[in-house]
């Protein structure tokens, strides 16, 4: 699902039908996740009374959460926890533990902590045996309430925020076979979580997860801090149980129907609806690639990155204009951008971008994932380290960045496509710092390559869009002593595809007289529109 709601449920010690206070460490999770994966695969045994099965929407939406209630909130400390009632399309569930010096005890759904609004639950209903899902609570914004920033819901799905920002994009923990035609996709479960009671002043959120299904068994463990920017420190240990065709490592689901260079254009009264707009790779060189999201009507697009110990990869939303959106409900002009950032596990592998079909904003329809080189072994496990940022942008990185890009017919050449990408240094005004200078660009050109062979590159060209950018501010912020203002430049060019071809990968970067990068590389497939 894209959206969450606020659903209740509760949480107390077991008294019966679970296991007493164990020893618990990360060590501990990783082996009985290699005895799991050493036994055959058996079906989760929690289940559901019909009642709560077939509860509608509006019912569902009307169990609410007390949040006086959660785990940890009468300490008054750094974090409370909320628990998701299961129902709707929440049916399957998830077992908890609390986690104290070591030890870890089971926790117990119980139906008096929960507000069912309207719901009249039939007699001899019997409550829930576990939880969908739960969410945590620190004073993200303000020290006058507890705001919601991390969500685990649904197989291995999870979504973070960082300070003043809405949902967006999810994260998981682990894909398989995702977005593949005519390859089932499996989905296992983060089916037990253990968390770990923080200290009253602590910073940080410990969490440890094991991850179910039938071809993988993997412990993980979040270190999660919140704030400006939300890090996640996570260590996956996975074990694979049978061969899969693509196992997808920090895999990314967002959301893209629309932007400025879709065609052809939905009917609708926003200008561009979008979760991320791009992808931003760090290679290990340092050099940054950037690749526009893009969505083609009834087409999909499925692009492949190898990369060798890359630095970073980020689904990011670029555009943070409100103009661009006029949606000030949806908020997509603040949706969080994600970085990753690997430390172990990943000298080699491919980065998928997949992008489907949609008919809306309701689903999302990109797909990212790593896709580990080699494969990895059956019945040996693997250790990955990597590290999210959950963040509204990446650190400038001081040299021109892909601002926008348009496509379109060349003024009566329906046979020629015209290319516009326009490059930005800063992304968006910033405070002056000494006395910052715009570029002189005498001397830098764009640099276009285009992968099919058949394909004529007619004209290229570099144009100063400085002053117009900045002539479109509000009055008097273009002109501010304290702001320094972006410098806007827009590479075009022409080119000419057989009449025949369907796609084209091109690239373009800014260049100086001495062949030196000064952008980052923009990576595109354009496809013929429908």
């Amino acid at each position: 699902m894209h959206f969450f709601r606020p659903i209740g449920c509760v949480l107390l010690l077991c008294s019966t039908g679970l296991s007493a206070a164990e020893d618990f460490s990360f060590d501990l999770l990783c082996a009985k996740a290699r005895k799991i994966a050493a036994a055959p695969y058996a079906e989760p045994k929690l289940d559901l009374a019909a009642f709560w099965k077939n509860l509608t929407y509006d019912q569902h939406r009307d169990i609410r959460f007390k949040m006086d209630s959660g785990l940890w909130a009468a300490e008054k400390g750094s974090f409370s926890i909320d628990f998701f009632h299961p129902g709707w399309t929440a049916k399957k569930m998830v077992t908890l533990h609390e986690v104290t010096d070591g030890k870890s005890e089971p926790l117990k759904f119980d139906q008096k902590l929960f507000d069912y609004g309207k719901q009249k639950i039939p007699a001899g209903t019997p409550p829930p045996p576990g939880y969908a899902g739960w969410r945590a609570r620190t004073h993200l914004n303000s020290q006058d309430y507890m705001d919601e920033f991390l969500v685990f819901l649904g197989a291995s799905y999870f979504r973070a925020i960082p300070k003043d920002a809405p949902y967006g994009l999810s994260a998981r923990g682990l894909s398989i076979n995702s977005g593949l035609p005519g390859v089932p996709e499996e989905f296992p479960d983060f089916s037990e979580f253990y968390l770990e009671h923080p200290a009253k002043d602590s910073k940080t959120l410990n969490v440890s997860a094991l991850l179910s299904g039938e071809s993988v068994v993997g412990a993980y463990h979040f270190s999660i801090t919140p704030g400006p920017e939300t890090v996640m420190e996570i260590t996956a240990e996975i074990n694979l149980r049978r061969p899969v065709t693509q196992l997808g490592i920090a895999p990314f689901s967002t959301m893209f129907w629309f932007g400025e260079g879709t065609h052809p254009r939905p009917y609708d009264f926003r200008p561009e609806v979008h979760d991320s707009d791009g992808l931003l790779m760090e290679l290990g060189s340092g050099n940054l690639h950037y690749r526009p999201l893009e969505h083609t009507k009834d087409q999909f697009r499925h692009c492949v990155f190898t990369l060798e110990k890359p630095r970073s990869w980020a689904l990011v939303q670029r555009d943070r204009s409100f103009a661009s959106y006029q949606d000030p409900e949806a908020l997509y002009h603040n949706r969080p951008s994600v970085r990753v950032e690997p430390m172990e596990g990943f000298d080699l592998g491919k980065l998928h971008l997949i992008e489907m079909p949609t008919i809306d904003e309701t689903n999302d329809n990109v797909i990212l994932v790593w896709e580990p080189q080699p494969m990895l072994e059956i019945g040996k496990a693997a250790r990955f380290h990597y590290r999210l940022r959950w963040l509204r942008d990446p650190a400038p990185s001081g040299i021109f960045t892909v601002k926008a890009t348009r496509s379109g017919n060349p003024v009566q050449r329906p046979d020629q496509v015209l290319m516009t990408i326009d490059f930005a240094k800063p992304l968006v005004p910033e405070l002056k710092v000494g006395d910052p200078k715009w570029d002189d660009i005498s001397k830098l050109k764009p640099v276009v390559t285009i992968n099919q062979k058949s394909v004529k590159l007619v004209h290229v060209g570099l144009s100063d869009m400085s002053m117009p950018n900045v002539d479109d501010l509000p009055a008097g912020l273009g002109r501010s002593p304290l702001l320094h203002m972006p410098q806007v430049l827009r590479a075009f060019f022409v080119v000419e595809p057989p009449a025949d071809l369907g796609d084209m990968d091109m690239t373009c970067e800014l260049q100086d007289d001495k062949g030196k990068a000064v952008s980052e590389r923009w990576i595109y497939l354009w496809k013929k529109p429908n």
